[in-house]
This record gives structure tokens, C-alpha cells and sequence, in this order.
């Protein structure tokens, strides 16, 4: 159970600044290549490579308490998720303030539509992707699959612990289920939470396979690398690739992605392994949870600067807000420069809010444990 992947960890990093680069707008950069313009799809790898792992962590453990599991999950996500929050409501007052006293439009008036006063509470709670009333993508829109995969633990659990005579069966029937209401377009639930059931437990069902799989197949070094690349070209294909139901293919695709990966058998698989990777797998939460306020920030610097300058640097084209410095190569290395930055303010909001985190959670549970001892001591 202590097994980690550390293929998968790389996977979830490169995965997470692919993510960074679609939420940028840079005129004539790489930003607009098709891969790009198509990696939102990431967001189902996500869910996936946390169904696997959870799957592994939890799925077939012993006596699983659900206070302690949801705990644990709790204090991983949430510090930083408030953290951002906070950040993103500073910012709203920021831009009330240029709104205000420096005639500063920005793309939407302060704290109305995705800032309205009444997205807070469904933030808070981590449900403004579960409920019909809210702004999936609220103040720090990335937190919407964070609200996705919260309940999705809680989830895990039930078909683990509770119902845990079924739970194979529950982690290939959900799936399909999610697939097929995804199909008939229906409304029972959220898009959002479809999208999370279809490729969270699909995970879990991956997972399922792998160790089926690990136990009676061993692939060679070269066979290995043939099936990775192959997997490689297939993702790439699919992310710029743009047709209907394209998540449902893509999240199919990242099931075979994350089984070929969990063996680690190829040079892909090696070269994934080195330590760049790993440390962008290793900061891959901080870096997806952090980018859209940096990036915010970039944008009304640039709309200020275009305003007192007088120079076109954050246009809007077909109702898209566009930055540049005039030049596709510059454009590209500030790109890149922007990249840097996230990764950069990533490691402190890893090392000071997420690693802080679990801290405190893990003082949390210890306490609970002697408090509970103390009682079965009373009793």
C-alpha cells in the first residue's frame, strides 16, 4: 500500500501547467495551439489519477474510519482552497477600488456575476459545482472541481465501507451510468458532477484492473515504451482534437493512460521519473489552485498600463480578453516568465499552506485518537 507512483505524480504536474497555459491569452503565442486551447480536458485526468489512487490508498483497507478518512481529505484540500479564496476576495476589493476612484473597467463589474456576495457561502462549503443555484466557476474557478471531488471522497468510502460487498460493482457500474446520462443529456445532475463521477470512479475501476493486470503480466522495457508512446500520440490527438463528447472519448483515453503508466515499465515512464517532473507533480495542486489569481493580476495590470500608456495590450477579440507586448516572441517568453512565477509563489503556498495543512490535520486526528482512547478508558 505504500507503493507510489511517481509516473502518475509527474503526469498530474505536466497535466496541471498544461492547464495553466489554456487559461492564458497571449496573442500569437503558444497559448493558441490547438493542445492548448484543448487542455481544460485535463481537468478528467485529474479525477481519474485521484480515483486510481485513493482507490489504492483506501479502496481495500481494514477497519477505515469515515471521520478519520474524511479528515484526512478535508486538511489536504481545503487550506489552500480557503487560502485562494481569501486572495480572490482581496482582489475583488482591489478592483472595486480601481473600479472606483481610477475609472478602471475591467471584464466585469466588482463582486457581481462570478464574484457576486452570494457565490461565498456555496465556496465555503464546496458545493457551487453540486447545486443548481451556483456559479460553478465562482471567484477561484479552478476550486469547481475541488468542490467536484470533495463529496467524491465522501463517495469512495460508502462503495468501500459500507457497501463493501458491491464495491466492484459499483465502481463499473457508475461510470456508465455517468457516460449515459452525459449522452442523453440529462438534468438529474450537474454537468460538472457527471464529469466527476465518470472519471473518479473510473479510477477506482482502473485501478481494479491494475491489479489484475500486475499480478500475472510483466511488460518488457521496449514493449513498454511502444504502448507509452502510443498513449502519448493518442492524448495529444484527442486533447487538439475538437468533436462532440470529446470528454467522454478523452476520459475513456485517460483510464488506458493511467493503466499504462501505473506499471511504469518504459522510458517514458523513466524519463518522467527525473526530478523536474517530479517536483512539478509534487507542486501540481498548488499550481492549479494559484494560477487564475496570478494571472488575474497580470490582466488588470496589463488593462491599467493600457489605459495610462495608451498602448493596445490587453484587447478584447471576439469577446476574449487578448494580452501582448506587441511581438509573438515576446508574448511567448512572458509565457514562459508566467510559468516561472506559478511555480515559483507555488512552492510557498506548498511549503506554507498545503504541507501546513496537513499538519494541522494530523494533530487533529492524533487528539481524536486520545480523546477516544480516554473514552473507551472511561467506559
Amino acid at each position: 500500500m505504500n507503493q507510489r507512483f511517481e509516473a502518475l505524480d509527474a503526469l498530474r504536474g505536466l497535466a496541471a501547467l498544461s492547464v495553466v497555459v489554456f487559461h492564458m491569452d497571449f496573442v500569437g503565442s503558444i497559448t493558441e495551439l490547438d493542445f492548448f486551447r484543448g487542455s481544460s480536458i485535463f481537468v478528467e485526468l485529474f479525477f481519474v489519477l485521484s480515483g486510481f489512487v485513493l482507490t489504492h490508498g483506501y479502496g481495500f483497507k481494514q477497519d477505515l474510519k469515515f471521520t478519520i478518512f474524511m479528515k484526512a481529505r478535508f486538511f489536504r484540500l481545503y487550506p489552500l482552497h480557503l487560502f485562494m479564496f481569501i486572495v480572490f476576495i482581496l482582489l475583488e476589493f482591489g478592483k472595486l477600488g480601481a473600479y472606483q476612484y481610477g475609472g478602471f473597467t475591467f471584464n466585469s463589474t466588482p463582486f457581481t456575476e462570478a464574484s457576486a456576495i452570494s457565490e461565498i457561502i456555496p465556496n465555503l462549503l464546496l458545493i457551487q459545482s453540486w447545486v443548481p443555484f451556483a456559479n460553478h466557476i465562482s471567484f477561484n474557478y479552478p476550486a469547481w472541481s475541488i468542490s467536484i471531488e470533495f463529496y467524491l471522497y465522501a463517495l469512495l468510502f460508502l462503495s468501500a465501507v459500507t457497501f463493501v460487498k458491491f464495491k466492484k460493482y459499483i465502481w463499473i457500474i457508475t461510470p456508465m451510468i455517468a457516460f449515459y446520462l452525459t449522452l442523453s443529456e440529462s438534468e438529474i445532475l450537474e454537468v460538472e458532477v457527471l464529469r466527476g463521477l465518470s472519471s473518479f470512479f473510473g479510477g477506482a475501476l482502473t485501478y481494479l484492473l491494475y491489479k489484475k493486470i500486475a499480478a500475472n503480466i510483466k511488460l518488457t522495457k521496449s514493449l513498454g515504451t511502444v504502448i507509452e508512446i502510443a498513449v502519448v500520440i493518442s492524448v495529444i490527438m484527442i486533447v487538439q482534437s475538437d468533436f462532440q463528447y470529446q470528454n467522454i472519448a478523452a476520459t475513456i483515453l485517460f483510464y488506458f493512460v493511467i493503466l499504462v503508466f501505473s506499471f511504469e515499465s518504459g522510458i517514458v515512464s523513466n524519463c518522467l521519473k527525473l526530478k523536474p517532473f517530479q517536483i512539478a507533480g509534487k507542486l501540481s495542486y498548488s499550481i492549479y489552485m494559484t494560477h487564475a489569481a496570478i494571472l488575474f493580476c497580470l490582466t488588470s495590470i496589463m488593462i491599467i498600463l493600457q489605459k495610462l500608456i495608451g498602448l493596445e495590450l490587453a484587447p478584447t477579440i471576439n469577446g476574449i480578453r487578448y494580452l501582448t507586448l506587441g511581438h509573438e516572441m515576446i508574448n511567448n517568453v512572458i509565457v514562459l516568465l508566467t510559468l516561472a512565477i506559478v511555480i515559483l509563489i507555488s512552492h510557498f503556498t506548498y511549503r506554507h499552506i498545503e504541507l501546513k495543512g496537513q499538519k494541522i490535520g494530523k494533530s487533529v486526528f492524533i487528539a481524536s485518537k486520545e480523546n477516544s482512547n480516554t473514552q473507551n478508558i472511561i467506559r
